[in-house]
């Protein structure tokens, strides 16, 4: 979703967005790596006091997630033509599990300006949610599994997903995600009670 007509639509109506940066936005990514690169070197009072540590623990792992948000500065060109865009963000996220550890580091754009314990929350939040989505459509549709690999399938397929997904959460059925689906297989009356509410 990190495209310049979902930050003006977003910001069209009065709200706030934080978009990661992916691989569609490369220029733009690389352009804000670079950027964060420069203020550790030559400004590194500016990181430290724009930085916010979260260490959690449980199921046996500790993660440790550092956010650093910094101002946009017209040092990132490819700032130009996102809406109200106000800040950076890198977020690193390091992970210990049986005496192992991993990173990964992401970056974000924010319409937000400097608020650390915001930003973490809004992030934290999103990938709540992401996880659980991601938990369902594995489990219940399979979709690591996918051999869909031509065109635009698998781009349609995963929105059918998401689409029979969120029916089935939004039906008043008491029964799992998985569970509505099997009986809207099996029954016409359950799949038009899902399908039209």
């Amino acid at each position: 979703h990190c495209l310049k007509k979902v930050a003006t639509a977003i910001d069209k109506k009065g709200g706030d967005y934080v978009l990661q940066v992916k691989n569609n936005q490369g220029k733009l990514s690389n352009e804000i790596k670079a950027y964060f690169h420069k203020e550790r070197r030559d400004n590194k009072e500016l990181i430290s006091s724009h930085s916010f540590s979260i260490t959690n623990d449980g199921h046996g792992r500790i993660e440790q997630r550092t956010y650093v948000q910094l101002p946009v500065s017209s040092w990132i060109e490819q700032r130009e033509g996102w809406a109200n865009l106000r800040s950076v963000i890198e977020v690193t996220r390091v992970r210990y599990l049986n005496g192992k550890h991993s990173s990964e580091t992401t970056y974000y754009i924010s319409s937000l300006g400097v608020n650390l314990p915001l930003i973490a929350k809004t992030i934290r939040s999103h990938w709540a949610i992401e996880n659980s989505s991601h938990w369902v459509l594995d489990m219940t549709f399979k979709e690591d599994e996918s051999r869909i690999r031509r065109g635009d399938a698998p781009e349609n397929m995963a929105t059918f997903r998401r689409f029979a997904m969120n029916l089935a959460r939004l039906s008043p059925i008491k029964d799992s995600v998985k569970g509505k689906l099997k009986q809207a297989a099996w029954s016409d009356d359950v799949r038009q009670q899902i399908i039209f509410g």
